[in-house]
């Protein structure tokens, strides 16, 4: 082989990359959805409209079923008691906030400690 470094297998080295602690700079937004997504969502909305269909189960309205092939009189589906219950946790999932624990400390880590006066002074 030929010493003069014509046929080495090192790779080049590279130029250092953004250090740490650097916030990141472009690209999309955290949460942004891609236009498949949007779309998507766009065609569920206009298509089926689950959060109306959910709140119709979760009312309790009559509903016309899908009718077998064939028939000539419309079905009718009521929802149970338990599917309504199902309709309302999920709706309210989406308008209520999730709760999180926080563990309340007094000053210096000490327990907290409540003085309620009832009248008087």
């Amino acid at each position: 082989m030929a010493e003069d470094g014509a046929n080495t297998t090192e790779k080049p080295k590279r130029k250092p990359g953004r250090p740490k602690g650097y916030p990141r700079s472009g690209g999309r937004q955290k949460g942004t959805p891609n236009k498949d997504r949007a779309a998507t969502i766009e065609r569920i909305m206009r298509e089926a409209d689950p959060l109306l269909f959910l709140c119709k189960v979760a009312r309790g309205d009559r509903m016309a079923a899908a009718a077998e092939p064939g028939a000539k009189k419309k079905t009718w589906w009521v929802p149970t008691g338990d599917q309504r219950i199902t309709a309302a946790q999920t709706l309210a999932r989406k308008v209520m906030p999730d709760m999180k624990s926080i563990e309340l400390a007094g000053p210096l880590g000490e327990p907290l400690s409540v003085r309620i006066n009832l009248g008087g002074s």
